[in-house]
C-alpha cells in the first residue's frame, strides 16, 4: 500500500512592485538628509570666521600735545612715537610703544616790592627729552571705543635748568639791579622714571586703517628731582592721535 506524502508548500513574500511614487519619495528623503547637515554645520563655521576676522598685529604712528604740572610749576609738551598692536582676541590687546618726548616745567612768581619804585620776579624752568617706553593693556569694548592702562618707563635723554630774578622799574621797564637774591644753580633731575598709564578715547575705521583719537593721564611714581623742594612729582594730560596700518 502506497501513502502519499503530504506536499510542502514554501511560501516566499514578494515584494509589491516599486510604483514611481514610492521611487520620487526615496530620492527625496536621502537627498534631505545632507541638506541637514549643512545647515547644522553653517553656524560653526560663521563663529569659526568671526573669531578669525581681525588683523592679529598692527603697527602704527602716533603724535599727541598735553599740558601738566610739577608741584607749583605749570607743564607743556608733546610727543611723537610708534606703536605696535598684538591682539588676543578681538577685544583685548597688548600695546607696547616707543616715543620720543618734550616736556618743559615753568613758574614765575608775582612781582615783589623792592622800594623805590623797583620790583622783582623770580622766573624758574626745567625742560626735558625723554624716550618713552610704555607698555599698555587695551580693551575695545565697542568698535568705536577703547580704554587703555599700563605702565611705562621714560629716559632721560637731555635737561635743562634755567633760574634768574627779573628786575623792573616804576615804568614797567625790565633793568639791572644790584641785589643780594641768587637765583639756583643748576640741578641734577632723574635719568629714569616709572610712571602710571590711563587712557580711554575713539576710534574710526577707514578701508582697513584705523585712526585713534583719546586722551592719556601719565602721573610719574618719582620725583624729577632729589634737589627740588618736596621732591614733587610730575603728571601730563595728553591728547595723542594714532593711525594704524
Amino acid at each position: 500500500m502506497y501513502l502519499r506524502s503530504p506536499s510542502m508548500t514554501m511560501i516566499t513574500a514578494i515584494p509589491p512592485a516599486a510604483t514611481e511614487d514610492d521611487s520620487y519619495s526615496t530620492e527625496e528623503s536621502t537627498q534631505a538628509e545632507p541638506a541637514e547637515e549643512s545647515v547644522s554645520a553653517a553656524p560653526a563655521a560663521e563663529k569659526s570666521s568671526e573669531d578669525t576676522d581681525y588683523q592679529k598685529i598692527r603697527l602704527g604712528g602716533h603724535i599727541g600735545v598735553g599740558v601738566g604740572g610739577l608741584g607749583d610749576l605749570t607743564g607743556v609738551g608733546g610727543y611723537v612715537g610708534g606703536s605696535l598692536r598684538y591682539y588676543i582676541n578681538k577685544q583685548l590687546a597688548v600695546a607696547p610703544e616707543v616715543n620720543f618726548i618734550f616736556r618743559y616745567f615753568y613758574e614765575t612768581s608775582d612781582r615783589v616790592s623792592l622800594g623805590n619804585g623797583y620790583e622783582y620776579e623770580y622766573e624758574q624752568g626745567i625742560s626735558q627729552i625723554l624716550m618713552d617706553v610704555p607698555l599698555l593693556a587695551r580693551y575695545e569694548p565697542l568698535s568705536f571705543l577703547y580704554v587703555e592702562g599700563g605702565l611705562r618707563l621714560a629716559f632721560c635723554l637731555a635737561d635743562m635748568f634755567s633760574a634768574q630774578y627779573n628786575y623792573y622799574d616804576s615804568y614797567d621797564n625790565e633793568v639791572d639791579y644790584a641785589s643780594d637774591l641768587v637765583a639756583a644753580e643748576d640741578i641734577e633731575t632723574s635719568s629714569v622714571y616709572v610712571s602710571l598709564v590711563l587712557g580711554a578715547g575713539a576710534q574710526f575705521h577707514q578701508g582697513g586703517h584705523d585712526m585713534n583719537v583719546g586722551l592719556r593721564f601719565m602721573y610719574d611714581f618719582n620725583s624729577v628731582s632729589d634737589d627740588v623742594k618736596d621732591k614733587p612729582s610730575a603728571w601730563n594730560i595728553q591728547l595723542s592721535m594714532t593711525y594704524l596700518l
